[in-house]
């Protein structure tokens, strides 16, 4: 292969014309990203226009009437972390008592200000 001859200066333009190039292509999409993350401002007011015409669309629904009214389940307001909870103090209370989980209820969880850690249960 015949490579031709180029002098000092030839290379130092394409050096110079490639890094040009190759800046010149980074700060363009550094550009775009900064386009596109302006643009991510305008999400919230467009999810809130289509919301507000999806419930425009849907008429709303007659309420039932009941004679009774509904008494919610206690359990099923709480949280997960609540329901783990309680679990985990109804097994220690087993575990500690003898008796079965399905002996007791927990009705409802109260912080003590007793220190009653140093008391020994006897089995």
């Amino acid at each position: 292969m015949y490579f031709p001859l180029l002098s000092l200066g030839e290379i130092l333009k394409n050096a110079l014309l490639n890094t040009i190039l190759g800046m010149g292509v980074v700060f363009s999409v550094l550009i775009f990203i900064s386009l596109l993350i302006s643009l991510l401002a305008f999400i919230p007011k467009i999810q809130a226009a289509y919301r507000k015409k999806t419930q425009i669309q849907q008429p709303e629904k007659e309420p039932e009437n009941t004679s009774s009214p509904i008494i919610p389940d206690p359990v099923e307001n709480m949280p997960q972390d609540d329901l783990e909870l309680i679990a985990v103090i109804s097994a220690a209370i087993a575990a500690s008592t003898g008796m079965s989980e399905d002996d007791f209820v927990v009705r409802s969880i109260r912080r003590s200000n007793a220190n009653n850690w140093n008391k020994t249960i006897e089995i």
